[in-house]
């Protein structure tokens, strides 16, 4: 019977980080949150099996991604892959649920070993951790209602009030674009969702699975699509080469045999993409 997730704060606490990290850290969203590591140590292969469990890090809260059922289980197309990466390791997994924000700290001090939670592969974080290949890819859309006829591609965002997740790759992308009315940053995808159906916001920038999912719900929107892909991976401790190396060869044997393919479709309900 596998273990119930974890839930952690945004540990570790904000005293325990170095200044200079914290100016220099990026999340992955984009907000800038630099971490030390006075005594975190790298949680590499032979100490995951001498501990006896994979501790996994995911929000838990990006259907069809990362969430919590009913039953209080973590499920989701990220929650797959993690299960498939433990059970290809011979390691029970642990998930924990963290919030977004507070993920790359719990990696970054030893709290969890890895995160899968739709990461994008982005230089700034690759220069603080290690991410695997792409285990997905994924394209950034915007939603509006679906009368909402005005806006006429991804970036026609002039003075309109944009939710989007934070600390997302999204919070980090509109930030780049501009030329928005007003940005709400929200804790959730289900809250960006919630601010544009009550009139909170005129659009959602989010990825093309949760607008797909919310839009297959019953939702009357309309999505307007970026056409721009981005990599998704895993990311490790910056010193795990061993997980990395193994982590790896696992993705590359499960896109071979059509495993990627069968996920995407399950939970997505898409045809996967061809970066």
């Amino acid at each position: 019977m596998p273990k119930p997730p974890l839930t952690l704060p945004l540990a570790p606490p904000p005293s325990l980080w170095s200044a200079r990290r914290r100016q220099t850290l990026a999340l992955a969203g984009g907000a800038l949150l630099g971490l030390a590591l006075p005594s975190a140590r790298a949680n590499d292969l032979d100490d995951i099996r001498a501990r006896g469990e994979l501790r996994i890090g995911t929000s838990g809260t990006a259907v069809p991604n990362s969430y919590v059922n009913k039953q209080n289980q973590l499920i989701g197309f990220d929650i797959d892959w993690g299960n498939i990466i433990g059970r290809d390791l011979g390691i029970p997994v642990r998930w924990v649920k963290i919030d977004f924000r507070g993920l790359f700290p719990a990696l970054a001090y030893g709290q969890i070993d890895m995160i899968i939670t739709g990461v994008r592969i982005r230089d700034d974080l690759q220069r603080e951790f290690l991410f695997s290949q792409p285990y997905s890819w994924e394209e950034s859309v915007a939603v509006v209602k679906a009368g909402d006829t005005s806006m006429k591609n991804f970036a026609d965002l002039r003075g309109r009030t944009v939710a989007v997740v934070a600390a997302s790759y999204q919070e980090d992308l509109v930030k780049k674009m501009g030329g928005y009315g007003d940005l709400l940053v929200l804790p959730s995808g289900a809250d960006v969702f919630l601010a544009m159906y009550t009139g909170h916001a005129d659009v959602v920038l989010t990825g093309i699975t949760a607008a797909t999912h919310y839009k297959n719900a019953g939702h009357p929107v309309r999505i307007v699509g970026s056409g721009k892909l981005s990599p998704q991976g895993m990311v490790m401790n910056k010193r795990s080469f061993a997980l990395k190396q193994q982590v790896d060869a696992i993705l590359t044997r499960h896109h071979a045999d059509g495993t990627y393919a069968m996920l995407y479709r399950k939970h997505f309900k898409l045809e996967p993409p061809k970066p």
